[in-house]
């Protein structure tokens, strides 16, 4: 059964909240660059014609424009983000990248006409740690099929997707979907309700989507994946990353 509209918006309205509230401290938790954004970018430099043109959605503060960067990509970085602090930090963090011409778009995702905000065709687009705040499959559905409208011929699309379920410190602190007014029965399987306790107190959606469900995503948009990887977090395989094309 398909989640009902007006439990989507909530969800969507707490993520956008959740931005709007920590965007300074998320900025300032997320300096560093994990290995698994690396590799990407590695591989993404690999795979890819020089100079590339890379569209990153949900970019937060840029930083894989910075991982571009390290990794020697040179071309145009265009990214694309819902909340007007992160974009604002996204632009200071990048300005002058060797070899990186990067410019911002605020945009929000969950309506279709985000898609008119780009430039479209780009060698890859990548959506770093963006589906599983997505509530609702047919929505996850539509977001991966609109990022891969956008690739030229023999693209690139790039996902990682946070593997929470599979940490038992994550697992324990979960809230109950009464914490917003929810119930069990108003979501799907999957999903979850956590908190942020990082310098303030904040609650977010997310949804585990595992790479059975990515892979399912991916193929009914035609594309196939290519190579996949876990990384990063204390458990080294917090994050899934999916290649496909």
């Amino acid at each position: 059964m398909a989640m009902r509209p007006e439990v989507q918006q909530r969800l969507l309205e707490l993520n956008r909240q959740f931005y709007a509230t920590v965007a300074e401290e998320f900025d300032r938790t997320r300096q560093g660059l994990p290995e698994g954004m690396l590799r990407l970018a590695r591989l993404l430099g690999e795979r890819l014609p020089s100079p590339v043109r890379i569209l990153d959605v949900g970019c937060g503060n840029g930083r894989f424009a910075r991982a571009l960067a390290e990794a020697g990509v040179a071309g145009t970085y265009t990214g694309l983000d819902a909340d007007e602090r992160l974009l604002a930090l996204a632009m200071e963090q990048t300005r002058g990248l060797k070899g990186l011409s990067c410019d911002f778009a605020r945009v929000d995702l969950a309506q279709p006409d985000w898609v008119a905000a780009t430039e479209a065709p780009y060698d890859a687009v990548v959506a770093l740690a963006v589906l599983h705040h997505f509530p609702g499959r047919a929505l996850r559905q539509r977001l991966v099929q609109e990022m891969a409208s956008l690739l030229i011929p023999q693209g690139l699309l790039a996902l990682s997707t946070w593997q929470f379920l599979s940490a038992p410190r994550f697992l324990e602190r979960t809230l109950p979907w009464s914490e917003i007014g929810l119930s069990e029965a108003d979501v799907e399987p999957g999903d979850a309700l956590l908190p942020w306790n990082q310098g303030i107190h904040a609650v977010r959606y997310v949804h585990h989507l595992d790479l059975a469900e990515v892979e399912a995503l991916i193929v009914a948009c035609g594309l196939r994946i290519i190579e996949h990887f876990r990384a990063d977090g204390k458990e080294g395989n917090l994050n899934l990353f999916v290649v496909a094309q």
